[in-house]
């Protein structure tokens, strides 16, 4: 018989966290998993949906919190009408816990595992949790409950990287062998066409990002680094791709500095884009510039398919998947340091041909490929 697998997953969102979880999803119930994956009443991403509906994944809509609820001013409204929410949230999702009878419930948040705490008070059902980020435990209440609670009642902990998982140990969970640490596999995308992009590869060195834009990802820090080579070399060029719209005034002001320096035709904007195979066709270097602690980095292990090395700087769990000079290029996390890596890459050419080659093999020497991805997973649930 196969194993039930009670999923949450109340996101509206589809950045990489959520991306991750679907991938999840799909690995589970290729390996014939029986799944119930318990959605947003109010509505999850067109590209989950999608994605959960071609690969027959089945779903029931409950109603959850929304952490706009959480957010200040706080008053006593909006405290009584997020509890009352809570209260709802629970009721149906002890419901669906008690009708579908699951050897395991998989939770992927923080915010979602503390409204399920009346919930999990009464269940013996092993949870697991797949830890994407550091756990919260900047408010005093979080820290508690992650020390004295959340740390105990989780049966697994699945820790996308061992810098999240050091940031576990530090909220209170013992160091335990039923803890696990699987390196995030290049999520699902749609490669449509991108009609708004025009692609000119020509003999420029292409360095590119692509994410969200907005300060924590130091996406400034690459715009002033870019301009810099820009003057310096003749034959670079910088592509960077994702939404203008998330951060407009961040956005705005990023293209009026290029557009200042008289540079729009080499540092160009794509906006928000699809079809990721022109995109690393086109790309010879990735830059990913976050200056916030990235618990690790889909994009790295998705520029890796693609045999492109990466320059990074030292964030987070971003160093577990590059080797300084062997597959990309850590550097400090400043333009001085972005500099010297964009400048290192076009003084020796030739190393991002070597290297290249490495960041592809490096799949198989991190054990990151699909293969090892889709196994570990599969022994998460025993």
């Amino acid at each position: 018989m196969s194993r039930k697998v009670l999923c949450i997953y109340g996101n509206s969102l589809y950045f990489g966290h959520e991306r991750s979880n679907v991938q999840v999803f799909k690995t589970l119930k290729d390996l014939n998993f029986d799944l119930l994956i318990l959605t947003n009443k109010f509505g999850i991403a067109p590209e989950a949906e999608t994605i959960m509906e071609n690969n027959c994944i089945s779903t029931k809509k409950i109603p959850y919190p929304s952490w706009d609820d959480m957010r200040k001013p706080h008053t006593i409204l909006k405290s009584i009408k997020y509890l009352y929410k809570v209260f709802i949230h629970n009721i149906h999702f002890t419901k669906e816990l008690h009708r579908y009878k699951p050897d395991f419930i998989y939770i992927a948040s923080d915010f979602m595992f503390f409204n399920l705490i009346p919930s999990f008070l009464f269940t013996n059902v092993k949870i697991v949790y797949r830890l994407g980020d550091a756990p919260v435990t900047g408010w005093l209440p979080f820290k508690i409950a992650w020390k004295k609670y959340i740390s105990k009642k989780v049966y697994k902990f699945v820790c996308i990287s061992k810098y999240i998982e050091k940031k576990l140990v530090e909220a209170g969970r013992e160091l335990q062998s039923n803890n696990a640490v699987i390196y995030n596999y290049p999520p699902i995308r749609f490669n449509t066409k991108d009609t708004h992009v025009s692609y000119t590869k020509g003999d420029f060195v292409t360095f590119s990002y692509i994410g969200q834009i907005n300060h924590g990802k130091g996406v400034h820090i690459l715009i002033e680094a870019a301009i810099e080579a820009c003057k310096i070399f003749d034959n670079v060029k910088f592509l960077i791709a994702g939404s203008l719209q998330y951060d407009k005034s961040y956005s705005d002001a990023l293209i009026e500095k290029v557009k200042s320096a008289d540079l729009s035709n080499r540092i160009v904007f794509l906006g928000t884009i699809n079809n990721t195979d022109n995109f690393f066709s086109q790309t010879d270097v990735l830059i990913t510039p976050s200056i916030k602690q990235e618990p690790l980095g889909n994009v790295l292990v998705e520029a890796k398919s693609f045999s492109t090395p990466s320059i990074i700087f030292a964030s987070g769990g971003m160093p577990e998947l590059v080797r300084h000079k062997v597959d990309g290029y850590i550097c400090e996390s400043n333009v001085e340091g972005l500099s010297s890596a964009i400048h290192f890459y076009l003084s020796y050419p030739e190393e991002i041909v070597r290297q290249s080659k490495n960041a592809k093999s490096s799949i198989f020497d991190l054990k990151i490929a699909f293969e090892d991805f889709e196994s570990k997973w599969g022994n998460v649930f025993q």
